[in-house]
């Protein structure tokens, strides 16, 4: 939702990123050049909230935010997007996610339960996010079809905000961000229905 703010076109924030890729593109900088960086950046995050250096690990997730944010507009602005840099962005994202859910939680038996079940519910939510963008026969200008809904990466760094800013808070935000991505998962299977129900393409055994 936040990702959807910030980067609306037109927009200060969007401009600025637009700003920063063409500067990546000067210096020869690649989009996955980016993404490896991103990827690289944001497992240091995790293994400084596995040190238990909250205020660094979150400085270098917001660090790893921005690069995700900037790759895919420097293969806009640049030779394009390609399929490959696609998957490649979701993977590194992925990586990144679970490696700093697995930082915050493992120095702290208490918040295993929460992060489990927030881990849960992000298996659900990207196997909806997956089947959905897979089946769907639009192309957008970032190759994989995302289909939308409420929880983007800006509020993966919320929650980890609340973690180093109110430890005490940590299971119950844990427990909240997962019944958010539980209603981002339903957003998408909605999302989902609507587009393909009906369509002749794509149709999975039952």
């Amino acid at each position: 939702m936040l990702d959807a703010f910030l980067g609306r076109k037109g927009g200060t924030f969007a401009a600025l990123l637009d700003a920063v890729a063409r500067g990546c593109l000067r210096i020869g900088l690649s989009a996955d050049h980016l993404t490896y960086a991103g990827l690289l950046v944001g497992v240091c995050g995790a293994l400084l909230f596995y040190l238990q250096q909250g205020w660094w690990a979150l400085l270098v997730l917001a660090a790893s935010g921005g690069l995700d944010a900037v790759d895919g507009r420097v293969a806009r602005l640049g030779s394009g997007p390609t399929l490959w840099g696609g998957v490649l962005d979701l993977i590194c994202d992925r990586v990144v996610e679970a490696a700093v859910l697995l930082g915050i939680a493992l120095p702290h038996p208490e918040w295993h339960l929460p992060a489990l079940v927030l881990a849960a519910t992000w298996y659900v939510n990207l196997g909806v996010f997956m089947a959905v963008g897979a089946a769907s026969e639009r192309h957008s200008e970032k190759i994989i079809a995302y289909p939308p809904g409420l929880l983007e990466r800006s509020e993966g760094l919320l929650f980890a905000l609340v973690v180093v800013a109110a430890p005490t808070w940590t299971p119950a935000a844990g427990y909240l961000y997962a019944a958010l991505e539980l209603v981002t998962g339903a957003q998408r299977f909605r999302f989902g229905r609507r587009a393909l129900v009906g369509s002749s393409s794509g149709m999975a055994e039952r």
